[in-house]
């Protein structure tokens, strides 16, 4: 009867208002001494180094990868409007082998702001409110420069790209995003016959899409770019993109996750300094510090 009532009494305890219960966090369980360790990560945080493979029109070298991702929020002061913002900095590429060569880009960034009513106020004498189901992400890249040193002296660089997306998802979270619409592109080509400029003021159609699980453990991205191109000494070129990795991450040093990152790429009338075809595949081990979630 003593144990019974002392089950009973541990219950009621444990249902009653005000009485507090110790709050277990699953993204930090407690090894055997007691202490935490984190098993959920943030795919967008964190400074990433990795090593990998990689075959290019169905050559195969040994690459290198470093970049910085930081992801950020914020809360509109007037409409209580959140922000969900993606940013990569210094992001460097290097393979080796007979299709040596290397990119770089300084800044690659989606800025996402989720409306949570779901349409337009147009401020009129009479307020009029339009239905706009969709998110509003701005997408933004700048100096993304590329050098092939099998096609010869020269390098090609994107000075700066502006995407205008909506997206139809409307996830509340940082973990999900689709967006599509236009952008506009300035690129420069340098090689032995000289610099050639290439502008397409929102003459492309550019998509980017996320998908990440709730503890960080898979990530998938793929985004893509298809439309004309401008020269400014005449002529009119198409061209397409399209680009899509997955992130597995399957253990854990030091608190630092690792992960399995496999890519892949096409391009169509793009690629190098003579516009050519070309595709990629590879697989990288990655090391993702300072990515606790």
């Amino acid at each position: 009867m003593l144990a019974l009532g002392l089950t009973l009494l541990l219950a009621a305890m444990a249902s009653t208002p005000g009485v507090d219960t110790p709050h277990v966090d699953p993204c930090a369980p407690h090894d055997a001494n007691g202490a935490p360790f984190p098993v959920c990560f943030d795919p967008g945080e964190g400074l990433v180094v990795g090593s990998g493979v990689v075959m290019n029109d169905g050559v195969q070298a040994l690459s290198l990868r470093a970049s910085v991702r930081l992801r950020s929020g914020r809360t509109s002061r007037s409409k209580g409007t959140p922000w969900f913002n993606n940013h990569r900095l210094v992001d460097v590429a290097l393979w080796d082998g007979a299709r040596r060569g290397l990119s770089f880009t300084a800044y690659d960034g989606l800025l996402r702001r989720h409306l949570e009513e779901g349409f337009i106020l147009i401020p009129t004498a009479r307020p009029l409110r339009i239905p706009f189901p969709f998110d509003v992400t701005v997408a933004l890249r700048a100096a993304h420069l590329e050098r092939r040193v099998w096609e010869g002296p020269g390098w090609t660089l994107e000075t700066g790209r502006v995407g205008l997306l909506v997206d139809p998802i409307r996830s509340e979270t940082e973990r999900v995003w689709f967006g599509v619409g236009p952008a506009a592109t300035h690129t420069l080509r340098h090689s032995r016959d000289g610099t050639s400029q290439e502008l397409s003021p929102f003459t492309s159609l550019m998509f980017d899409g996320g998908l990440e699980s709730e503890d960080g453990l898979w990530a998938l991205r793929a985004s893509g770019l298809a439309g004309w191109t401008h020269g400014v000494d005449g002529g009119t070129h198409f061209r397409m993109r399209a680009d899509a990795s997955l992130e597995r991450v399957f253990l854990a040093v030091a608190d630092q996750p690792v992960a399995l990152r496999l890519s892949g790429g096409a391009v169509r009338g793009d690629a190098g300094l003579f516009r050519r075809d070309a595709w990629t595949v590879g697989a990288t081990l990655v090391v993702r510090a300072f990515s606790e979630r």
